[in-house]
């Protein structure tokens, strides 16, 4: 059963029973999270709706019949898709058996065809600290030897181009607000709320802010491609010991993951991936996972959740003394726990359909795991509210407040023009910062890791908002489209220059005359012609490295005239320099082959 067909269920059986209204009611007189969510599950109690729990075991029928079609992919030279079977037999084989030793074998042999001799060689160095078959021993120290000629054989790296002078902040960081720029503040006004001004003039292409996530969510589309706790693209990822879902680039990872989360979702990892729960509904659960095992005990955690609520409306809202000195920083729980929720601009159906996936989170959390063991007895009924509150509470604050993590990928004809995504995760500081359709900021992540870095996009005074874009975008969708997108998700009517003055699509904007000086057309047109675009799009770091300042400052000098085509041709260049500098994502990751979870021995609560 998917999360939508058990909601769907609930509101089924109430509506023939006639208690929707009073339901709603009930609901809407309810004043914490924590109420609400216990509410819904006294009436999931009295419906017996709660879904069941799916084990999904290791399994070596299932791990050599991915082996097979790993085989078949190899054998039609089609070795990315045969790399991830090779992953998913992995995955799927009891630790240390013939069928995980012959995985890793296989594997190393899609390696060496990719020429990927240094992966091949940690594959096979892997198998033979295994309790391996014999009888491909000569086959693997072939092969070994041959990664060993093939090194040896390849000519020394050239000397990379170095940019990354571009990407790093050169302003000192706030004392204060840890990861921004101390060019940056935060203020509050009921319009706005929290909102990042800047106290200094920023150039185009400045890093004004550098923070890593609270936790990250690897997505399930790249769960064999992607260290499923630092989001690494290591190639020899190595399976997690009990479920068959979680891969990792180390050791150290997976034992932070089974620390930090992982030992209460590996049991429930069958059922998530199998209920198709949403990213944003799994990064709400893991977020109140990590912040209970950040604290040593549970009166820790409660102490942290009351000191963070007690600032709310506060100049410290989300800051945690340490040392003696207020912080506000995202490797702390208490910024995360006071983003907001916008509980009041949400409807009843909204808050029960969140509800919902609060009690069945919480059922699991109950009756298949251990995470809300007391220290002593007395506290059982204090944490199962508590934690009620929170999975509702951060269910509220991802929708609105996550930031996705992604990069560009390598199509078939060799650019990098599509986008992918990667992972989700909670950035305390990003979070602040509001949305407009014509941003002057831009974020990136390295590729393979959570940092997050933010650029300026456009000039930006003293005085001047700091504006990120949440997706809408005014060269791509007309006004009325992002205002209603806007509306949905984030609660609010977008009041930016581009929606206030219904500024043009960039379509719209090529068809326009603008009076633009000539010199500056002819810079823009002479630095961005049909080659070098073409050489961006492919993922040229040369051409990035000798574009990236000259389009800073055309981006500075065409500001006067937004919005104008050429501007966002600027603009558009920019980032994909910016792209280029994180990473890019190589052909063969968008050839994800499809696959679902093959579970057996259903368990109910």
């Amino acid at each position: 059963m998917i999360i939508d067909s058990c909601y769907e269920g609930v509101i089924a059986k109430l509506t023939s029973q006639g208690k929707i209204k009073q339901m709603s009611q009930e609901l809407l007189l309810l004043k914490t999270n924590s109420e609400r969510v216990i509410f819904v599950y006294k009436i999931f109690e009295d419906l017996n709706a709660f879904p069941n729990v799916t084990e999904m075991k290791k399994s070596n029928d299932l791990s050599l019949h991915y082996r097979n079609l790993g085989n078949k992919s190899f054998q039609q030279e089609e070795y990315h898709k045969a790399w991830q079977y090779y992953n998913l037999s992995l995955l799927n084989a009891p630790s240390n058996s013939e069928n995980y030793c012959l995985a890793l074998s296989n594997r190393s042999a899609v390696f060496f065809e990719l020429n990927k001799y240094k992966e091949c060689l940690q594959d096979i160095n892997t198998f033979f600290s295994l309790n391996y078959p014999e009888r491909i021993t000569e086959r693997l120290n072939n092969r070994k030897e041959m990664c060993m000629q093939a090194l040896s054989k390849q000519k020394e790296e050239v000397e990379k181009t170095d940019f990354q002078e571009f990407l790093q902040m050169k302003s000192e960081k706030d004392p204060r607000y840890v990861s921004a720029s101390n060019k940056l503040k935060v203020l509050y006004t009921k319009e706005m709320g929290r909102h990042v001004i800047a106290k200094e003039d920023i150039k185009v292409g400045e890093v004004i802010i550098e923070e890593n996530p609270y936790v990250t969510l690897l997505l399930k589309s790249q769960y064999l491609f992607c260290c499923n706790y630092c989001i690494s693209r290591s190639l020899n990822l190595m399976p997690c010991d009990a479920c068959c879902f979680c891969l990792y680039c180390s050791e150290e990872c997976k034992e932070k993951a089974m620390k930090e989360f992982h030992a209460i979702e590996c049991p429930l990892m069958a059922t998530l991936v199998e209920m198709d729960f949403t990213k944003l509904e799994l990064l709400a659960l893991r977020t109140v996972l990590k912040a209970r095992h950040d604290h040593k005990n549970w009166n820790d955690f409660f102490k942290t959740i009351e000191d963070a609520e007690a600032n709310i409306g506060t100049e410290l809202q989300g800051h945690i003394q340490v040392d003696g000195k207020w912080v506000y920083d995202s490797k702390y729980y208490a910024p995360i726990h006071t983003l907001a929720t916008n509980l009041d601009k949400r409807s009843i159906s909204d808050i029960f359909q969140k509800s919902v996936t609060a009690v069945v989170f919480l059922r699991f959390l109950k009756y298949n795991s251990n995470f809300l063991k007391a220290d002593n007895e007395d506290q059982n009924e204090k944490i199962f509210k508590c934690v009620a509150g929170l999975l509702l509470l951060h269910l509220m604050t991802t929708p609105t407040n996550m930031h996705g993590i992604s990069s560009n990928i390598e199509s078939e004809k060799g650019t990098f023009v599509d986008e992918i995504s990667v992972a989700s995760a909670p950035y305390a500081f990003c979070s602040l910062i509001n949305h407009s359709c014509a941003p002057n900021v831009v974020r990136f992540c390295k590729l393979g890791t959570g940092r997050m870095c933010v650029f300026a996009l456009r000039p930006i005074k003293k005085g001047m908002q700091i504006f990120d874009n949440y997706g809408p975008h005014h060269a791509i969708e007309e006004r009325s489209s992002r205002q209603a997108t806007l509306k949905f998700q984030y609660k609010f009517t977008c009041s930016c220059e581009a929606c206030v003055n219904n500024w043009p699509s960039y379509i719209s904007l090529t068809m326009m005359f603008k009076k633009i000086r000539a010199k500056l057309v002819q810079s823009k047109n002479s630095l961005l012609n049909a080659n070098v675009i073409d050489k961006l799009q492919k993922g040229d770091v040369e051409t990035a490295f000798k574009c990236y300042e000259k389009l800073c400052v055309l981006c500075k000098e065409l500001e006067p005239y937004a919005p104008c085509a050429e501007l966002c041709d600027c603009q558009e260049a920019l980032k994909q320099c910016l792209a280029i500098f994180e990473g890019l994502v190589p052909y063969g990751n968008s050839l994800m082959i499809k696959w679902k979870p093959v579970t057996s021995n259903t368990s109910r609560n």
